[in-house]
């Protein structure tokens, strides 16, 4: 069914008599799939005097003949059920805010589409009424709208004769409307009929003067004045970029220009990434608001002085001043009556744009370029725009549009071209222009080795765009971007950039920054440590890796890395347990930066730097250095048993024992079973956990891993029923921790020992606390133990009190595995003290956390809990 309201009322193309049914149908278009009562119905169709309840529904039961079942109650009234494309109104909205997305090219059809469904005057015969009314009136206005945006369409296609026409129509229809009158003399002026376009002006003003008492407004005497003197403002403006996309928040931003201060802004972002074509895009669609014209220079091309005289020239100088000084006092002179935009395209920065700003606050300025202009933003105000890559929807839809592919054939494509704008023009490009490829044909040639390579298409260059950076830095910046192209941490910080070139800490933060001043790396901000964090842009790193080459001289830089990044997670740990927990040692190099790293709860540094250290286990297992990437798999054990990254401790310790048994690095097999034997009795897999302890053991020597390794053992025995084999055991790690003098792990094994010694573990638990003073991880673990013996015990009060202080010091201290296992145990004491509504509360939580940490043996206990709680409340 198609409804028509743009002209008289339709149904299906035929006209609705007058009378009660149109108006009533009017009024339900009107609020088309939206309840109308049958007050306002009753209203609109009767409005001296309301009809009697039968009367009104055999209306509408009329109406319904017509209409099928379209109308229906709806809530306290009645509704018109219409799809989008069944009302010529929501058409016609549809139909233009599509054109306004496109370029001039696209757009033109679209809005003749839309204007073709007007028939007549919307609701024709239906204003009395006033929602329809309104409702009619900004049909009208839309209407105009999109007439005034179709001659700007034109205007822009250069088919000026055309445009001229439709506007003399147009002003016919509206001879007031001075957007339109406006429109109209320029299409006469450019179609090359200048006093054609005088002789309408002054019919105009005649008659505005007569039937209004004004004259005409600011623009329209200015576009008079330009008319007068056959000298049009100058239009320097490159085309519009072509299939322009997205950006919609960016030119809401820019929009704010239009109704300055501030009246300048700055467009900022890594090479490629779309700077340029955003200020042309805006310029162009804003260009009716600088009547007195556009100035663009390529700052990237041109030297200041270069362009000052060329600016002059356009604005009608013809003696140019040889002084510097001068010249800039002229050129703000000429501008200062003006109402212009000046495009400073690929500026170096705040400095060189200077002497091209204007003076008076008329103009508008927006400038391009690889800097942060922090001197524009401070001392000019100016409106930042910092660019990022598109979106991958906008990215797909741009690729499509150039290579004319249906966007969701391009998401491979989207993603190797890191949807970077430049990079997908050339992808779209080189499909377009090699009719044989498909986008899997050009996705497998962008391998990473030829990906910049392959992104090149005439003088569409991403390598060279992305280079151009490069090339201007000074030695050591570039040193710095190259040897960061060396290492695999996804992102940067200035520990690194020190060990890199064997500088100081705050020598290397300073470097980095530098490189983000010229858009080689993206700030990222301050992570969990406090450290400011850097990252590459991918076809920037790629960039880099070209730059950095193999050998000899890049080895020992990555070298140098991962031996800072050893002796670093090395210190982490043993401050953070205050030389408890004493770790293996390789004898792999550690190398340590000038200037302070580690925060003062260094765990949170381990916690910021997680990606480093499982890409650095990584790298060294691909270097094939055994004892760097078991120490280094050791060191992160502690930081992932805290948060529960218990597949992160899996895969890397599995890492490292593979390359251990390849290198034939005993030792270092020893203890990746020994870490793998604890990651799985955290997970309660107790037969793999006995069976790698046993088979570490004998690997191990006389050491705090073997002590722990007995202690896993001993747990895994206990669970499986042999609890003589984990009473031998366990106290034979007591004692070899207590020989070691290792007090941590002393404290920790002594609290397990409380549970299988028999009679009253609170003396045993109470030295383990005294073992553990001091250290806030540790002494937690014993008072779960303590809970743990409370709940067993039957002491439900006591541990209820003492579970929400694990809780609570469990949360601060960011230990999730902690938190849950005390969860836990509370749930079970608020069970035992019939409050099952808490204890559902805890056990939701812990479940929740024992799914986040992958360990499924766990949340199927909790669920099974949860299960039981929730058939006794039924029951009950």
């Amino acid at each position: 069914m198609e409804i028509g309201v743009l002209g008289a009322v339709t149904v299906d193309g035929v006209a609705i008599p007058a009378g009660k049914q149109l108006t009533l149908l009017a009024a339900l278009a009107c609020h088309a799939n939206r309840p109308v009562s049958g007050e306002v119905l009753a209203r609109a169709a009767w409005p001296s005097a309301a009809p009697s309840p039968g009367t009104f529904r055999w209306h509408l039961h009329r109406l319904r003949a017509t209409v099928g079942d379209r109308l229906v109650r709806g809530g306290d009234g009645h509704m018109l059920i219409v799809a989008d494309d069944e009302l010529d109104a929501v058409r016609f909205t549809r139909l233009i805010q599509r054109a306004a997305l496109e370029p001039a090219e696209r757009a033109l059809p679209l809005l003749d589409q839309a204007l073709a469904l007007w028939r007549g005057e919307a609701y024709s015969g239906l204003h009395d009424l006033e929602d329809i009314r309104v409702e009619a009136a900004a049909l009208h206005e839309a209407r105009l709208a999109a007439i005034e945006a179709r001659a700007k369409a034109l205007m822009l296609l250069g088919r000026h004769a055309e445009c001229a026409s439709d506007m003399a129509t147009a002003v016919a229809e509206q001879p007031l409307r001075e957007s339109f009158i406006e429109l109209w003399l320029r299409a006469l002026a450019a179609d090359g009929r200048p006093a054609e376009a005088l002789r309408a002006y002054g019919r105009i003003r005649a008659q505005l003067v007569e039937e209004l008492g004004v004259e005409p407004s600011g623009p329209l005497r200015r576009l008079h004045e330009e008319l007068l003197r056959h000298d049009p403002a100058p239009r320097l403006l490159p085309p519009d970029v072509y299939a322009f996309t997205g950006r919609m928040k960016e030119l809401a931003v820019l929009d704010q220009l239009l109704h300055g201060p501030p009246n300048v802004a700055v467009i900022s972002g890594v090479g490629g990434v779309g700077k340029s074509g955003l200020a042309l895009h805006w310029a162009h669609q804003s260009s009716d608001h600088f009547p007195d014209g556009q100035l663009y220079a390529d700052l990237g091309r041109h030297t200041v002085a270069e362009v000052l005289t060329r600016f002059l020239a356009v604005l009608g100088v013809i003696l140019i001043p040889e002084d510097h000084t001068e010249r800039v006092a002229l050129y703000r002179q000429m501008l200062a009556e003006r109402r212009m935009l000046i495009l400073l395209d690929n500026a170096s920065g705040s400095v060189e744009v200077e002497p091209l700003l204007p003076g008076a606050s008329g103009c508008v300025t927006m400038v391009t370029g690889r800097s942060r202009f922090e001197k524009l933003v401070a001392d000019r105000g100016a409106l930042l725009i910092q660019l990022e890559v598109l979106p991958p929807a906008e990215a797909a839809l741009l690729i499509g549009r150039i290579a004319r592919i249906d966007p969701g054939h391009a998401a491979t494509l989207v993603e190797l071209c890191a949807r970077l704008p430049l990079a997908l023009r050339v992808a779209g490009a080189r499909l377009v222009t090699r009719p044989g490829w498909s986008p899997e044909i050009l996705a497998a040639r962008l391998t990473e080795e030829r990906r910049l390579d392959e992104l090149r298409a005439g003088e569409l260059d991403v390598r060279a765009c992305l280079e151009a950076g490069y090339q201007d830095l000074p030695d050591v910046e570039r040193t710095l971007f190259v040897c960061l192209g060396l290492i695999p941490a996804p992102t940067f910080t200035a520990w690194m950039a020190a060990a890199l070139l064997n500088v100081p800490v705050s020598t290397g933060g300073d470097l980095l920054e530098r490189l983000a001043e010229r858009q080689l790396l993206q700030p990222q901000g301050l992570d969990v440590a406090g450290q400011e964090r850097y990252r590459f842009h991918d076809l920037i790193r790629l960039l880099a890796r070209e730059r950095a080459g193999s050998g000899p001289e890049q080895d020992s830089v990555r070298d140098r890395f991962l031996s800072c990044l050893l002796a670093l997670a090395k210190d982490a740990c043993e401050r953070a347990y205050a030389g408890g927990f004493r770790l293996m040692d390789s004898g792999a190099p550690q190398w340590r930066p000038r200037g302070q790293v580690l925060p003062d709860e260094p765990m949170t540094w381990m916690a910021a730097e997680r990606e480093t250290l499982i890409t650095g286990i990584h790298h060294a297992a691909e270097r094939g250095y055994a004892a760097m990437c078991w120490d280094l798999a050791l060191a992160g054990v502690r930081l992932f048993e805290i948060h529960g990254q218990f597949v992160d401790w899996e895969q890397t310790a599995r890492r490292a024992l593979q390359v251990c048994r390849d290198q034939d690095d005993m030792r270092g097999v020893g203890a990746m079973l020994a870490s793998l034997s604890g990651v799985e009795a955290f997970q309660r897999r107790h037969e793999t956990s006995l069976a790698l302890a046993k088979e570490a053991l004998p690997l191990l020597g006389e050491s705090s891993i073997k002590a722990l390794t007995l202690g896993n053992l001993s747990a895994a025995e206990r669970a499986l029923g042999d609890e003589k084999s984990a009473l031998a055991h366990i106290t034979q790690a007591v004692s070899l921790a207590a020989e070691l003098g290792d007090t941590l792990s002393e404290a920790i094994l002594l609290a397990r020992l409380a549970f299988l010694n028999g009679g009253d573990p609170r003396p045993m638990l109470d030295k383990a606390l005294k073992l553990a003073a001091g250290n806030t991880r540790v002494s937690l673990l014993i008072s779960l133990s303590d809970l743990h013996a409370s709940v067993r015990a039957g002491r439900h009060a006591y541990a209820e009190t003492l579970s929400l202080r694990a809780i609570e010091d469990a949360r601060r201290s960011g230990d999730r595995v902690a938190e849950r296992d005390a969860l836990s145990l509370r749930a079970d004491s608020l069970i035992a003290l019939r409050r099952p509504a808490e204890a559902a509360v805890c056990l939701r939580r812990a479940h929740e956390l024992a799914v986040i940490q992958n360990v499924p043996l766990e949340a199927q206990r909790i669920s099974a809990i949860l299960k039981s709680l929730s058939l006794l409340a039924a029951e009950g």
